[in-house]
């Protein structure tokens, strides 16, 4: 049955009439209904409708902030649809542990420790290329309140160390990379001989290294390490002229955790995504095959509208909606158990492109991650919302540009410390559609 404003119903229709205390089913007709040879001059009806379309984009964030977060992220990911992501960090260490030495030693070697975090994305199989570069300037905030994706800062062209080697992310083995000797020495002579220029982390940044920056490089995955204290070190090896059997250590640690970001490069120009820019910031999933990308880290969100919400205060005379569910279905072949959905994804209403007003209650008040259901066996995959309360509300703001959208995003921490990804279907693809289904209660007078 088909009405004159462009939705398509399925009638759960019922007629209350209070008659010794039960309720009796009209039929489902657009003329006035009868009961025992009376007619009734209205109908009360409960309508299912599940036409209305949202309107799917692919928004561009220009920047996430990627400081302070504990968490390191290297190397090089590809595939048809994120594009190609490079990802490297940015740290600065503090000065040693062991403050002064008095003893008689010797020098053994310096290592840049890293201990994987068990994050991954790609193939773990391949061999992994590590460089190390020093900084040729401090990592300092200025007026900024973090570094972002974008944050960039310089270093020296030739790397101080390489390291290629297999990354195990679920064992606890750390990666160790062995740093030039030369360096080593002249940190342990300034420990012994002049301590007052190395003890104190704005001594150390200042005289001896302003920071390290870690890239990666023909890899085929990106990998996390920990990014703190116990974590990610510089340990300088030594041992007394009088006792080489018994090894001897010195650590120097993040100290200034704040300091400490991510920086990610994202090529989109192979990918159905390739006309999203900082210039060109949303992208209607009608040009994108039928579907939208979110990934936070990469520099994507997933916005949502509803433009022909307006035709739902067409129906019947007066109406009312009961339930509004969002039914979000990822892309099949998008994920699998190497490569899960994201378990939360987080609904929120913005303003203009992205900005985020609040994120979105459902009906008892609660915020909204999506209740996902994971299928991997037959693809059957769902986020489901309860978006009643949003509906109400803007179709009771009169004035359109008060009007709020929609946008999926991932909460933190894997917001800004990870590159989960979710590829959603719009309304029009044949297969796993998006899906908006709507009860109203309408009252209609004849």
């Amino acid at each position: 049955m088909k009405s004159s404003h462009g939705f398509v119903f399925r009638w759960i229709c019922t007629l209350a009439l209070a008659t010794s205390g039960m309720w009796y089913l009209s039929s489902c007709k657009n003329d006035s209904s009868a009961l025992g040879g009376t007619f009734f001059p209205s109908h009360t009806n409960v309508l299912q409708i599940d036409t209305l379309t949202p309107l799917v984009e692919t928004v561009f964030l220009d920047s996430i902030p990627t400081s302070g977060t504990g968490v390191s992220l290297v190397g090089t990911y590809s595939d048809t649809l994120s594009g190609t992501i490079n990802a490297y960090s940015y740290f600065a260490i503090g000065a040693p542990a062991v403050k002064s030495i008095t003893s008689k030693v010797v020098f053994d070697s310096l290592c840049l420790v890293l201990k994987p975090n068990r994050y991954y994305l790609g193939d773990t199989t391949s061999a992994f290329h590590l460089n190390v570069y020093a900084l040729t300037r401090q990592l300092d905030l200025g007026t900024n309140s973090a570094f972002y994706n974008t944050t960039v800062f310089p270093f020296q062209s030739t790397p101080l160390a390489s390291w290629t080697g297999r990354i195990y992310p679920n064992r606890n083995d750390s990666v160790l990379i062995r740093l030039p000797d030369q360096m080593g020495i002249n940190w342990l002579n300034a420990i012994i001989n002049n301590p007052s220029t190395i003890s104190t982390d704005n001594a150390f940044i200042n005289n001896y290294l302003p920071g390290l920056v870690i890239k990666g490089w023909n890899n085929q995955f990106i990998v996390g390490f920990a990014a703190k204290d116990s974590s990610t070190y510089i340990r300088m090896y030594y041992h007394n002229q009088t006792d080489a059997k018994t090894p001897l250590y010195n650590d120097f640690q993040i100290t200034q955790t704040g300091l400490q970001f991510n920086h990610v490069d994202v090529d989109k120009s192979q990918t159905p995504f390739a006309g999203i820019n900082s210039q060109h910031k949303l992208i209607s999933s009608a040009l994108t095959h039928h579907y939208a990308i979110l990934q936070p880290l990469a520099g994507t969100a997933v916005r949502i509208s509803f433009p022909g919400m307006d035709n739902l205060k067409q129906i019947g005379t007066y109406s009312r909606i009961l339930s509004a569910k969002l039914i979000v279905k990822p892309l099949r072949g998008t994920y699998a158990p190497g490569n899960p959905l994201p378990p939360l994804v987080t609904l929120t209403e913005v303003t203009d492109y992205y900005t985020i007003q609040d994120s979105l209650f459902n009906s008892s008040g609660n915020y909204q991650h999506g209740d996902l259901v994971q299928d991997f066996a037959f693809g059957n995959s769902y986020y489901t919302y309860d978006i009643t309360p949003y509906l109400v509300n803007q179709l009771s703001i009169t004035n359109f540009n008060l009007r709020t959208r929609l946008m999926l995003i991932i909460p933190r921490p894997a917001f800004n410390t990870t590159f989960q990804r979710l590829i959603v279907n719009d309304q029009q693809t044949r297969q796993d559609p998006m899906q908006v289904s709507i009860q109203m209660l309408i009252y209609t007078i004849r």
